[in-house]
Order: C-alpha cells, then structure tokens, then sequence
C-alpha cells in the first residue's frame, strides 16, 4: 500500500518534517519526500516582494518567533544583519517583536504581515513595524501569517495584494 502525507507550510522549515522522516526510517518505512517553495520566499512573491534585492537587500533571514522551548530570537542581533527578516509563527508574539524591533531602530522600515498567503483566502496589510501590530489587529489577522521586515516590502504591490485570488480549476 501507498500512504501519502500532503503537508502544507514549510515542514522542513521550522516544521517536524525531519522528524518524521527519522521516525519513519526508525520504523522500517520507505518515504520520499517532494519539496516544494518555502512560503517565506512564495508568500511574499505573491504580493510583488522579493525577498531580496540587488538594490535593496542583499540577504534573507528566516526567522521563527515560536520555540519549542519558548524562548524568543535576539531581535536587536537580527535587526543589525541589514537581512530582510521574514518571521513564521509570529503572530501570538507580534506586539513583543515589533516593541522589540522598534528599539532596535526598525520601527520606521517597512513590513508586511500575510495571513494564509497564496490561498484564495490570503489578507495582508502593508506598514512599517511600527504600525504593523495594531494594522493586523485592526484586519482581524490571524495565523497562519507570516511577518516580512525590510525594505524590500516597500515593493509591494499592493494593488495586487487587495484583489482575490481567483482558481481556475
């Protein structure tokens, strides 16, 4: 028999994907794995934000606000990469990071946050992370979202951003 697991997000970014290879490999079973994008460079792509720029940023940081032990990343070391932050689970945690960015002096540089990017149910809203916690708020954001710091957002198109995403089959 063939059993498919179909996961959504990232399971090899921040995910249990490399668990459950070990645990299948443990127990006797043959897998294969068939990658696909990660939605920290997909989800911004699909507003018109490149995640790096040769003008702009010349590097991505991917970034996870939710440990398993609870602990949060150094905010003030990302903030001094001059890297594009692209932060997965940050939602319960947005008004710590964006506190956190602001003291460290990012609070005027552009930011996304992208609830359910590239499905037809996808809602952004597009500031800076000084505003970016009360904007999500404000549109009723929730997880799963991912948070885009840099000024690569201010790529955006945001015209795009406020159409729905229409399927076609």
């Amino acid at each position: 028999a063939t059993v498919a697991r179909v996961k959504g997000g990232d399971p090899f970014v921040f995910g249990r994907g490399g668990e459950e290879v070990l645990a299948l490999n443990a127990a006797g079973i043959e897998c294969c794995v068939v990658p696909g994008i990660t939605s920290g460079v997909g989800v911004p792509a699909s507003l018109g934000i490149p995640v790096t720029h040769r003008e702009i940023a010349r590097g991505v940081t991917f970034v996870t606000a939710h440990a398993r032990d609870g602990g949060s990343p150094d905010w003030a070391a990302l903030a001094r990469t001059g890297t594009t932050l692209v932060i997965y689970m940050g939602m319960q945690r947005i008004d710590a990071i964006a506190a956190a960015l602001v003291a460290a002096g990012l609070g005027s540089t552009p930011a996304a946050v992208i609830e359910r990017g590239t499905t037809a149910a996808e809602r952004s809203v597009i500031g800076s992370v000084a505003t970016m916690a009360a904007q999500a708020a404000a549109a009723g954001l929730g997880s799963p979202a991912l948070i885009v710091i840099g000024d690569v957002v201010a790529l955006a198109n945001t015209r795009a951003a406020a159409l729905p995403l229409r399927r076609t089959a």
